[in-house]
């Protein structure tokens, strides 16, 4: 079970997300056209339906993932996520609406989470997995304050053909964040 997040960052609001926010992310995701990185499907849009299934699988109540929405004036404008991954370390992912990236939400974001992370969910290893052509996610993780770890070969899924085996695999960079205990 993860403990509740509920942070403000001047002019942003970081908090848990639950089922009751799927409206919200069916809103949000309404534009979106870029592929996921961890699914078959883009981020979005989003049914009615299937935002409250991904929020159940995000559920906070939870061992398993949690997910924080990043509000600006009640509109959810990015969507970050743990994903355990062993008892201390778990996997970071985040996503900004299209017409508000470039606006320091991801950095904010990303280093806030990391610092609840360390702090309330006891969590010392925090990491991000990126593609090595995505630049901006780069230089993301290092202005958050991340070290590069390694380069896994063929490690992430394109998600081009339903069949894993019929589909083609990439290099992936981890990066992480830990604190010694």
């Amino acid at each position: 079970m993860w403990p509740t997040m509920d942070i403000d960052l001047d002019n942003l609001r970081l908090r848990t997300l639950t089922e009751a926010d799927a409206p919200a992310v069916v809103e949000a995701t309404s534009a979106e056209t870029e592929p996921s990185f961890w699914g078959p499907r883009p981020v979005g849009p989003y049914s009615l339906a299937e935002a409250k299934n991904a929020l159940r699988e995000w559920d906070p109540d939870s061992d398993g993932q949690v997910s924080f929405g990043a509000f600006s004036d009640n509109r959810l404008v990015g969507a970050l996520g743990l994903m355990p991954d062993a008892p201390q370390s778990a996997e970071l992912a985040y996503w900004v609406r299209p017409e508000w990236r470039r606006r320091g939400i991801a950095l904010r974001g990303i280093t806030a989470v990391t610092q609840w992370a360390h702090e309330h969910a006891q969590l010392p290893r925090v990491w991000l997995e990126i593609r090595p052509d995505n630049a901006p996610s780069l230089r993301l993780a290092e202005r958050a304050g991340f070290t590069f770890e390694e380069r896994l070969a063929h490690h992430c899924r394109s998600w081009t053909a339903d069949d894993p085996g019929q589909d083609t695999w990439h290099d992936c960079l981890i990066w992480s964040h830990t604190v010694l205990e």
